[in-house]
């Protein structure tokens, strides 16, 4: 059994209008590209960029891999390495859809689980052509590093 891992969300709570203004700023770059101004798609680019980094410093993980996959589908998508862009910008919408709703979760005390976003995760590689994760590998990834772990805990 792995250790229960801590973590403030505070820092969450604090910066979450930020994040949530950011993705919506995202979303509407993703609505005008799909009208038509394909160089709106950079900005969609900058502000996933933006939200990634600032998932990571706050240490949401799952939710930073979620920004991370939706950042390189959105620059995929602009340098027109995307074999079916509709399909492309539907999966990108869908994860700016699903990721406020995950840290909504995670900041009412939800454990911040990747696991859950395996789907979506796949969805956004898959739009991109690049290969699906395993439930594997977010297991692997989900791990506690040595730091994280209380003194006198063992992991089985």
């Amino acid at each position: 059994m792995m250790p229960e891992l801590s973590q403030d969300r505070s820092t969450l709570r604090w910066i979450r209008g930020e994040l949530d203004q950011t993705l919506r700023e995202a979303r509407n770059s993703l609505e005008d590209f799909v009208e038509g101004q394909n160089e709106r798609l950079g900005e969609c680019v900058d502000r996933l960029h933006h939200v990634h980094g600032v998932l990571e410093m706050v240490q949401v993980y799952g939710a930073a891999m979620l920004a991370d996959e939706m950042e390189q589908l959105a620059l995929a998508l602009s340098q027109g390495q995307v074999k079916r862009p509709e399909s492309a910008a539907e999966a990108l919408m869908l994860g700016m859809v699903q990721l406020p709703a995950y840290l909504e979760k995670i900041e009412g005390g939800c454990a911040d689980i990747p696991m859950a976003l395996l789907p979506l995760l796949n969805d956004l590689r898959a739009a991109r052509g690049s290969p699906l994760l395993s439930e594997n590998t977010l297991l692997l990834l989900n791990l506690p590093s040595e730091s994280q772990i209380s003194p006198g805990r063992v992991l089985p």
